[in-house]
């Protein structure tokens, strides 16, 4: 007999043609994988198959805990709550920070005017300035390793003109605030209007440009983008 090796995709199709059972006859292999799906579908196995020489059939249902045992594992719950009946107080740990604009929050992640940005020359690891002056390049760091964050996120603007060429050492995503951004890679320009999310892999090598001006809130991964300049 043809020995046959039963994957999930055969269970999917058995479901699909409105079948309910799965005969397995000797010498068929069902994966793992297909047991659960079998079992997730509603598709009954009837396996008449020979168990394994050596081999014990698995049991249908797990025995029942002893007495004994379970009383070993309620005394262990009883001593991790502690006399008082509390969990333990876990370790310190690193907690989410919130960023906005209300009172009291940690910093201010409102999108900024393009005054309240820093002009910011991008230099590259050689030394030389890559954006033009006349497209008065600016930057805004709001997430940055120190915050202990693997991530780093911001907003940056520039103007009309030549634009800038970059290749990235690091993961980007830019976010369009405002305006039209338009990336060059490779001979072809994409253009993000204003909602639309760009990924740039790391070791892209890009040319940046708008019609008019943009504003972007950028996530890049690691933190240390600037580092990365220069590695």
């Amino acid at each position: 007999m043809e020995k046959r090796i039963i994957s999930k995709f055969d269970i999917e199709r058995l479901k699909s043609e409105g079948q309910t059972v799965l005969h397995l006859e000797p010498g068929d292999t069902l994966t793992p994988l297909a047991r659960d799906t079998a079992l997730e579908l509603g598709i009954k196995l009837e396996d008449s198959r020979e168990p394994i020489h050596g081999s014990a059939p698995a049991p249908t249902t797990a025995p029942a805990p002893s007495a004994d045992k379970l009383e070993a594992i309620v005394k262990a719950v009883l001593e991790r709550l502690g006399p008082a009946g509390q969990p333990e107080t876990c370790p310190p740990c690193s907690t989410p920070k919130v960023y906005g604009t209300r009172p009291g929050q940690l910093k201010l992640a409102k999108y900024p005017q393009d005054a309240d940005m820093p002009s910011s020359p991008l230099i590259d690891k050689d030394g030389v300035r890559r954006d033009p002056p006349e497209i008065d390049f600016r930057l805004l760091d709001v997430i940055t390793m120190d915050d202990s964050a693997s991530i780093s996120g911001g907003f940056m603007s520039w103007h009309k003109g030549p634009g800038f060429s970059w290749t990235l050492n690091y993961d980007e995503i830019d976010y369009v605030v405002e305006g039209r951004m338009e990336i060059t890679c490779e001979g072809k320009t994409l253009v993000a209007d204003r909602g639309d999310c760009v990924f740039i892999p790391k070791g892209s090598a890009v040319h940046w440009n708008t019609p008019t001006w943009t504003k972007i809130f950028y996530v890049t991964f690691p933190s240390n983008w600037t580092e990365q300049i220069n590695s």
